[in-house]
């Protein structure tokens, strides 16, 4: 293309934030997709034809429109109505709650004959600080979950579990399914699953993103564990269960999960 005063670059990002106008929603607008150009010169060193680029240019953005449209289309759709701010925070919050239960629900779901004890992800696998309140987005749910992890489930030990668990609370907190609840005073921890103490011996299955699974986020102590795949992933399963809500989504944290004095 070395002969084109202009080269369009169609960017083709998932979702473009655009900031709104209302004070209290902080989640993304429609997904915009704009041509942008930039000037190239030819062997010489002199500008090349502005009449061959500008033809060339209208040639792809014909080209792309379709694609344009639907990717609007898709992005913009509405799943929920959000009553309350979902805020993300630590050791526990109504963001990190609302997504860990929407992530148990699908699990169970996949995986209906796995007796799943419960499910976490990863504090910084949330890209967003808050999605407002109004109507909850697709794009939104891309902006929360950008990268394509799995979900998957692992079989632990309770002792295995109890260690993962202590992870995840000297990292703060991360976001748990309502069946786990853990407590820390006094340098202790104290874990129970579905109100029960842990047993070290037994085996316990517990579902993830596979980016945890494989040991990120420090967690060290799964390498190794093979995984049970669902072949879907966590980005999708949040949009699938999120257009589930049956009313507005109002959630309030209280501590009952992740309490590390």
């Amino acid at each position: 293309m070395r002969n084109l005063t202009h080269i369009l670059i169609y960017v083709l990002p998932v979702v473009v934030s655009v900031a709104t106008l209302s004070g209290c929603r902080s989640g993304a607008g429609p997904a915009v997709v704009a041509p942008q150009f930039y000037r190239v010169n030819d062997d010489t060193g002199r500008p090349t034809d502005d009449e061959a680029a500008r033809t060339q240019v209208q040639r792809m953005s014909a080209t792309i429109a379709p694609y344009k449209a639907q990717l609007d289309d898709r992005m913009t759709r509405p799943l929920a109505t959000v009553a309350t701010p979902l805020t993300k925070g630590a050791p526990e919050s109504s963001l990190g709650n609302w997504a860990a239960d929407l992530l148990d629900a699908a699990a169970r779901a996949t995986f209906p004959d796995r007796p799943i004890a419960f499910t976490s992800m990863n504090q910084g696998g949330m890209r967003v600080q808050e999605i407002g309140t109004g109507p909850l987005l697709v794009s939104e749910i891309y902006e929360l979950m950008p990268f394509d992890n799995e979900l998957v489930l692992l079989e632990l030990t309770g002792a295995e579990l109890t260690e993962y668990v202590n992870h995840i609370a000297n990292s703060g907190g991360w976001p748990v399914s309502g069946q786990l609840s853990v407590r820390r005073q006094g340098g202790q921890l104290s874990v129970r699953l579905s109100g029960q103490p842990v047993d070290p011996a037994a085996a316990y299955v517990i579902a993830l993103p596979d980016y945890v699974a494989g040991g990120g986020s420090g967690a060290r102590m799964l390498v190794g564990k093979p995984p049970v795949k669902s072949g879907l992933l966590v980005r999708d399963l949040l949009i699938e269960y999120a257009a589930k809500a049956e009313g507005p989504i109002d959630v309030r944290p209280d501590g009952s999960r992740m309490r590390l004095d």
